[in-house]
């Protein structure tokens, strides 16, 4: 019992659900995504997974960078510049061993479908590629967490020159620069490695920022408004693009929409009111999940590459077939996760 209380030490219970839900729901969500890449849908599957993706999957990645802003600004923690430094290494060598691995992947298996040789010379171009964010997509995500966190020594800054209603006030600004504006211009212009950087490592400051605020904020009928009423915005704009061909309208609801963010928000204040700040029981399996989370993030993509080079027409039976494919991915997301941390070299990134 004194082992299972130590590994609990510091674990705040709403933040740990809010890291397993959102593992959970990235792979749901790349589910839908991979599967409407790789296979011919009809109106209705696509509208079902448009309202599955937004209700159930876009709140997590805003939630993700939120956490780690009410974590890194709140006060009471010793957040050095040394620390945040550490965490943006962390990410950096994610990058490296992962971003390489999945480049590597890539450039050989658009070789060897075309029957183009691999030389030497291979090196070069996958090594460009983790350079220029050209390696899988999901990876933009920890591209950008290493700006986040070489941003924090100065948030913090500001954080204790303007207290916590300048902070608000200045979170506010970035919140309508970063996320208003451009939703309502149709999107965050990303035309290169260079533009979507920096867009998107803008837009996970301005989530740092509101997550370092969520603490004087509570689950008001205001904020449960602005959330379902975003929601609701969604899932109509992207209903109304696909009904008329135009699309599902992604600008509304990808990480750089501020309907997602305001989405995110109420379900974080959400779990904190009903789950609360304590540790979760050491029972509970939300706690390894929620450990195992970043490395789920990680890894998941490929096993779904896998699963359809092997499947190339699956079994499209309606929930049975999504679910059944969510729970495999999970599964072995979780097994190789915990597998990799056994090698020193990967025990502190994942």
């Amino acid at each position: 019992m004194a082992v299972a209380t130590s590994k609990l030490a510091g674990r705040i219970g709403w933040i740990d659900a809010a890291r397993a839900l959102g593992a959970c729901a990235i792979v749901v969500l790349h589910v839908f995504v991979s599967t409407g890449l790789n296979v011919e849908l009809n109106t209705h599957r696509q509208v079902a997974y448009a309202v599955a993706g937004i209700v159930g999957c876009r709140w997590a990645v805003p939630a993700f960078f939120m956490l780690t802003g009410h974590l890194m600004l709140d006060p009471s923690r010793d957040v050095t510049a040394a620390s945040a430094l550490r965490h943006a290494k962390r990410m950096l060598l994610a990058i490296a061993v992962f971003g390489t691995a999945f480049a590597c992947m890539e450039e050989v298996w658009v070789r060897v479908s075309s029957g183009v040789p691999i030389e030497p010379s291979i090196a070069l171009v996958i090594l460009a590629d983790v350079l220029t964010m050209r390696t899988w997509d999901h990876l933009w995500f920890v591209y950008a967490m290493v700006g986040v966190y070489l941003a924090v020594p100065l948030l913090r800054l500001l954080q204790e020159r303007l207290g916590d209603v300048g902070f608000a006030r200045l979170t506010m600004a970035l919140f309508v620069l970063v996320l208003v504006v451009p939703t309502l211009l149709g999107g965050f212009p990303m035309a290169g490695p260079i533009s979507s950087f920096l867009g998107n490592t803008a837009i996970g400051i301005t989530c740092c920022c509101l997550g370092g605020c969520l603490r004087k904020w509570e689950l008001t009928p205001a904020w449960i408004a602005a959330g379902v009423g975003s929601a609701i915005i969604m899932v109509m704009v992207s209903i109304g693009g696909i009904g008329t061909g135009r699309g599902d309208q992604g600008f509304v609801f990808l990480q750089g929409s501020c309907f997602a963010s305001a989405y995110a928000i109420m379900l974080l204040l959400f779990l904190r009111r009903f789950v609360g700040d304590g540790a979760l029981p050491a029972e509970s399996p939300v706690n390894d999940l929620a450990r195992d989370s970043f490395g789920i993030y990680l890894i998941h993509p490929l096993f779904i590459h896998v699963f359809f080079i092997v499947m190339s027409a699956p079994p499209m039976v309606p929930v049975l077939y999504e679910a059944s494919l969510a729970a495999a991915v999970l599964t072995a997301s979780v097994v190789a996760t915990r597998a990799l941390r056994r090698i020193p070299l990967l025990m502190h990134v994942l």
